[in-house]
C-alpha cells in the first residue's frame, strides 16, 4: 500500500512539473504574439498618423511653394523674353 502511493506521488509530483512547464511555454508563446500584434499595429497607426500629417501640410503650405517657384522661373527671363536676348542683355551689364 505504501508503495501504491509513493508512485501516486511521484505521477503527480511528475504532472505537476510537466504542467508548469507547459504553462510557462505557452506564457512565453502568448506573450510574443500579443507583442508582435501590438508592434504592427503601432506602425500601422503610426503611419496612418504620418501620411495625414503629410496630407495636410501638403494641402495647406503646397499651393503657395509652387506659386513661388512659377513665380521665380517666370522672373528669370529678362527683356523681350528671348532666353539668348536676356543672356545677351546680362552680359552687357556687367
Amino acid at each position: 500500500m505504501a508503495a501504491s502511493f509513493a508512485s501516486l506521488s511521484n505521477a503527480f509530483a511528475w504532472g505537476s512539473i510537466v504542467l508548469a512547464v507547459v504553462a510557462i511555454i505557452a506564457a512565453l508563446a502568448w506573450g510574443k504574439i500579443v507583442s508582435v500584434t501590438a508592434e504592427r499595429e503601432a506602425r500601422d497607426m503610426a503611419k496612418r498618423i504620418a501620411e495625414d500629417y503629410i496630407t495636410n501640410w501638403m494641402a495647406q503650405n503646397a499651393p503657395a511653394i509652387i506659386q513661388r517657384h512659377v513665380e521665380f522661373m517666370q522672373d528669370a527671363t529678362v527683356g523681350e523674353g528671348s532666353d539668348a536676348a536676356a543672356a545677351d542683355a546680362i552680359g552687357q551689364e556687367a
